[in-house]
C-alpha cells in the first residue's frame, strides 16, 4: 500500500480533469464516492489532509497542535484503509488519462509524519513538521479552474458530503455553490457580515411578531448560532441557505 497522498492526489486529479464533462464527472464522482462509503478511516484521512491544507489557522502554535493531533489520530488507522486503497488502485488503473503527476509538499510532509515511526526519525519528523507549519501559514491561493471550482474544493465536498451526489443538486444550489467557492478571501468576510446582519434583523422581527414561546425560543437559538458562526465559506453557504429559508 502506498502512502495516503498517492490516493488523495489521484482523486483530486480525476475530479479536476473530468469536471468539464458532466457525464464523465458524475460517473467518476459516483465510483469514488462508493469507495469512500466503505471506509470511515479513509474519509477521516481525506478530511484531515484537506483541513491542514485549507483551514485558516491563527498562529504556529494552533497549527502545530492541529498537525500533532491529526498525526496521532491517523497513525493507528493506516492498516484499516488497506482494503479501500486496493479498490481505488483498480479505479485509478482505468483512469490513467485523468491522472496528473503532482508534487504536493503538504501531503508529502503529512505522509512522512504519519508513516515514519521510530526513534531514529524523531529529528527528521521535527524538521518536516516545522517546514510544514511554515508552508501552510504562507500558502497561496489555489489556481482556479475554468469552472470556478478547485480540485481541492471538489475533494472537500466529496469527503464531507460523501452521501450526497453532486448530480442531485438543483440548478440554484449548484449556482450558489459555485458562487461561494469562487468568492475571494477579501470579499468573504464582508459578504458573511452582510448576510448575518440581514438574517439577524429578520429573526428579531419574527421574535417581535410571534406570541408563541416555543417559536421564540427556537428563533433565539437560531440567532445565537448565527452570531457564533465562523467566517469561512462553509458558514457562508449555511447562512445563504438559512436566508432563503427565512424568506
Amino acid at each position: 500500500m502506498k502512502p495516503f497522498s498517492y490516493y488523495k492526489k489521484n482523486i483530486d486529479s480525476i475530479l479536476e480533469n473530468s469536471y468539464s464533462d458532466k457525464k464523465l464527472f458524475k460517473e467518476n464522482f459516483h465510483v469514488i464516492m462508493g469507495a469512500l462509503k466503505m471506509s470511515k478511516p479513509f474519509r477521516e484521512f481525506f478530511t484531515l489532509y484537506n483541513e491542514i491544507e485549507q483551514k485558516e489557522f491563527k498562529n504556529k502554535e494552533e497549527l502545530g497542535e492541529y498537525i500533532s493531533e491529526s498525526v496521532y489520530y491517523l497513525r493507528p488507522k493506516i492498516n484499516s484503509i488497506k482494503n479501500v486503497c486496493t479498490i481505488l488502485e483498480k479505479v485509478f488503473s482505468k483512469r490513467t488519462n485523468l491522472i496528473n503527476e503532482t508534487n504536493n509538499k503538504t501531503y508529502k510532509s503529512l505522509d512522512y509524519l504519519i508513516y515514519k515511526k521510530g526513534v531514529r526519525n524523531i529529528t527528521n519528523r521535527l524538521e518536516v513538521k516545522n517546514n510544514l507549519i511554515e508552508s501552510v501559514l504562507n500558502k497561496k491561493q489555489y489556481k482556479k479552474l475554468g469552472t470556478q471550482l478547485t480540485p481541492k474544493t471538489l475533494a472537500y465536498t466529496l469527503s464531507e458530503n460523501y452521501n450526497k451526489e453532486f448530480s442531485k443538486l438543483s440548478k440554484s444550489d449548484k449556482n450558489l455553490l459555485s458562487e461561494i467557492i469562487s468568492i475571494k478571501k477579501e470579499k468573504l468576510f464582508e459578504e458573511i457580515n452582510k448576510v448575518k446582519e440581514t438574517i439577524l434583523n429578520k429573526i428579531n422581527n419574527l421574535v417581535k411578531e410571534t406570541k408563541e414561546e416555543n417559536l421564540k425560543a427556537k428563533l433565539t437559538q437560531t440567532k445565537n448560532v448565527v452570531l457564533t458562526m465562523k467566517k469561512d465559506k462553509l458558514s457562508l453557504l449555511r447562512l445563504k441557505q438559512l436566508h432563503t429559508d427565512l424568506n
